[in-house]
C-alpha cells in the first residue's frame, strides 16, 4: 500500500531536493525516502544498542518560517510512512522539520566530500 507525506519546506529548499534528485536520476520522492530512511535505520540501530533514546533533540528554528513557503508531496510505502512518523515523534519535532535535518545532513556530507575530492595531493585540510 502506498500514502505520502507532505513536507513544508523553503522554496529554495525544494529547488535543491530537485536539483539534487535530478543528479541522481531519481524521483524527488525516491530522493527523499532514500536518505531519510538511511537516516531512520542509523537512528534505530542507535536506540536499540543503548536500549534508551540518545539524549540529543533536532533543533526547532524560526528562521525558516520566514523564506517563502512550498510543499513536496513524497509518495512513499505506508510502512516507509510509519517510520518516518516515528522518528520525528522519537527526535520530538515535526515530520517536516525530522525530513529537512536529514536532508540537510546528507547535503553537508555530500558538499564535504565534493570538496575533499576536488584537493590537490599534498594540500591540508582546511
Amino acid at each position: 500500500m502506498r500514502t505520502s507525506l507532505l513536507i513544508n519546506c523553503s522554496e529554495r529548499e525544494a529547488l535543491e531536493v530537485r536539483k539534487r534528485a535530478g543528479l541522481q536520476r531519481r524521483t524527488v520522492s525516491g530522493y527523499v525516502v532514500n536518505i531519510v530512511l538511511r537516516s531512520v535505520e542509523f537512528s534505530e540501530v542507535i536506540v536499540s544498542a543503548l536500549r534508551t533514546l540518545p539524549l540529543f533533540r533536532l533543533r526547532q528554528g524560526r528562521a525558516r518560517a520566514l523564506a517563502p513557503r512550498t510543499t513536496l508531496h513524497i509518495y512513499c510505502s505506508t510502512d516507509e510512512a510509519k517510520r518516518i512518523r516515528g522518528a520525528a515523534r522519537r527526535a520530538e519535532t515535526t515530520i517536516s522539520s525530522f525530513v529537512l535535518h536529514c536532508l540537510s545532513r546528507s547535503w553537508e556530507a555530500e558538499d564535504s566530500l565534493v570538496k575533499l575530492q576536488r584537493r590537490k595531493p599534498g594540500e591540508g585540510i582546511r
